[in-house]
């Protein structure tokens, strides 16, 4: 086991002095105190195999019979005890990030205080220090009573971290690791080596290159998804065409089967799946690039093997093929709604994608019911070929989006997608699902327990850069706001409103530009200040009046329940200021998107 704590060495991560002796070795060392541990990847102390704090080669003996009496013939480490503050460093190869480091405050309480947070190996030196301001033990670095950790030796010792998780590594932990006042010391070691790898395959054929399309199983019966697709496609600029061989026309256009069509660049499938690898195949020979796989009963239904031969069939011809079991993509440029979905879509910044097609259609009805836009949307899917990152990727390349929302279940290239949210010049937002899940266990190690997929998705990806959500709505609701004013009818909500925005760091705006202005409109007891308190009277016209006033200005507008308070009519006023975040501190009418707390309507932010 020697060659463990060589490797450490050769990325100049320090370790106390030591010495190896069989256990069938006379033991000597010649310094104290020290600590005998058995050489092995087991948890010591629960096999009662390390004894610390020795002073003398006597009681060094004395510990060598008591560990053998319990470990019998296994080998031994005499080590020079380093005392100090305990934390902990540990890289796990993770089966959707690869390579990735953990760290916080380290010894026997670990894994119940859980004071870590992920360092991916490619993180940039400001992801690193970024990461570290997240935990509680932080305060050690910036200076603690009389204790000040210096913080660019943590960085440094990360940066060796990572360079050593280029090894064949498949789980290292390194608990404790102690900061003696000096330095950083790797006291104790476990690590298990082998580790398999995966290949991503970067795209050179854009998604939304789609002038002349297919939609193979367009139908004329309502109640079938290519009847929906179809008449959903209808208002596209680009060239569409309805393949079925049992048809002669629909929706008064001409019904190709798949021999009778020109060159297409996009096609659609929404057709039984023994017939879609075979439909994708010939297509491809005659220079489909794009596949849009709506049909079902792949990888969701046991068909795994299907699934796998259209990742191959991707590969072998170059393709994009989005899916299967997917809601469809909607290209903004061409008007091109290639999906299945009820409600009407309208041009926007935003570049939607979504794992779950349940959860775009509901995040779609909405946007349509405040007209909110998209620019593109895609639908995930099983995802056997296009993922996450190759999605951020073709929305970086397409000027018509602004903003990129994502609804995450699950990653497969979780390296890529770290490196497509760094590289990414728009704004990124991740809402991620399956908070209450547990994370898998391991039996080997701290950083095997450690790890878990919804903890590692949100704090790597947030480190990176992009901006995870706690509200799904925002995804569509968000707005990059800076400063703001607040008008309510009460002082209580908007004091506490206030609170919550200082701590995104949203400023509230100056009143004196709008101050002779509101005061022509409002009571003379009005607030004079922002908050605009409007006085608990407040009737639907005095809403009305000082949302004129702000019209051109971020709103966050508080309504409780008063008597002389009609909150119909100002339900009805507030429809027409697109600018206006309404929170209603009652039950009203849902029609419109409000929020009944101040705490969910800051969310949006």
């Amino acid at each position: 086991m020697q060659t463990n704590y060589e490797i450490l060495k050769k990325y100049n991560i320090k370790t106390p002095k030591m010495k190896y002796v069989e256990y069938n070795e006379k033991i000597t060392f010649d310094t104290f105190p020290c600590v005998l541990k058995i050489d092995s990847n087991s948890h010591k102390s629960e096999k009662l195999g390390v004894i610390t704090d020795i002073k003398n080669n006597k009681e060094l003996q004395n510990a060598k019979k008591k560990i053998l009496k319990h470990n019998p013939k296994t080998d031994l480490i005499i080590q020079e005890e380093i005392k100090g503050i305990e934390f902990y460093i540990g890289g796990v190869y993770d089966e959707i990030f690869e390579e990735v480091i953990l760290f916080g405050m380290g010894g026997k309480l670990l894994e119940i205080n859980k004071d870590i947070t992920y360092i991916d190996i490619k993180a940039t030196k400001k992801e690193i220090i970024s990461a570290l301001k997240t935990l509680k033990c932080y305060k050690l670095f910036e200076g603690f009573r009389d204790i000040k950790i210096d913080i660019n030796k943590i960085i440094n010792l990360i940066q060796n971290f990572q360079n050593l998780l280029k090894e064949n590594i498949s789980e290292i932990d390194i608990n404790p690791l102690i900061w003696n006042g000096e330095e950083f010391y790797a006291v104790d070691l476990r690590i298990k080596k082998e580790k398999t790898t995966k290949t991503f395959q970067k795209k050179s054929h854009s998604l939304f290159k789609n002038q002349n399309i297919a939609i193979i199983g367009a139908s004329e019966k309502k109640e079938k998804v290519g009847y929906a697709i179809a008449k959903n496609s209808l208002n596209s600029k680009a060239n569409i065409y309805f393949v079925n061989p049992k048809l002669k026309t629909l929706f008064n256009q001409k019904v190709y089967t798949i021999d009778e069509l020109p060159k297409i660049d996009t096609a659609l499938l929404s057709i039984p799946t023994n017939f879609v690898l075979d439909t994708i195949k010939n297509l491809s020979l005659k220079g489909c690039k794009n596949f849009v796989v709506i049909s079902a009963g792949f990888k969701e239904s046991g068909n795994i093997k299907d699934e796998i031969e259209l990742k191959k069939l991707a590969l072998k011809y170059n393709l994009n093929i989005i899916g299967p079991n997917c809601l469809g993509i909607y290209n903004s440029k061409t008007n091109l709604n290639l999906t299945f979905a009820k409600s009407k879509i309208y041009k926007g910044k935003i570049g939607l994608i979504s794992q779950s097609g349940a959860v775009l259609t509901a995040l779609m009805d909405k946007a349509s019911a405040k007209k909110i836009g998209f620019s593109h949307i895609i639908s995930m899917g099983n995802m056997a070929d296009f993922n996450f990152a190759n999605a951020i990727y073709e929305l970086n390349n397409q000027k018509e989006c602004k903003i990129i929302s994502i609804y995450i279940e699950g990653l497969q290239y979780g390296k890529e997608f770290l490196k497509a949210i760094r590289k990414s010049k728009k704004p990124i937002l991740i809402f991620k699902s399956g908070k209450s899940k547990e994370s898998k266990k391991a039996a080997f190690s701290h950083t095997g327990n450690l790890s878990g997929n919804y903890e590692m998705i949100v704090s790597l990806s947030k480190l990176a850069g992009a901006k995870i959500v706690d509200s799904i709505e925002t995804l569509i609701w968000y707005k990059n706001i800076k400063d703001v004013f607040i008008v309510t009818n009460a002082g209580g909500p908007a004091t506490i409103l206030t609170d919550l925005l200082v701590k995104k760091g949203i400023k509230l705006k100056d009143i004196k530009p709008y101050k002779k202005q509101l005061d022509k409109v409002l009571p003379p007891t009005w607030s004079k200040n922002n908050p605009i308190d409007i006085i608990g009277d407040a009737t639907a016209k005095r809403y009305k009046d000082t949302l004129e006033i702000l019209k051109n200005e971020n709103i966050f507008l508080i309504v409780t329940p008063q008597f002389m308070t009609n909150e119909k009519e100002i339900f009805e006023i507030i429809k027409n200021y697109k600018n206006v975040i309404p929170i209603f501190l009652e039950n009203v009418d849902k029609k419109l998107d409000v929020f009944d707390s101040l705490e969910e309507a800051t969310k949006i932010c």
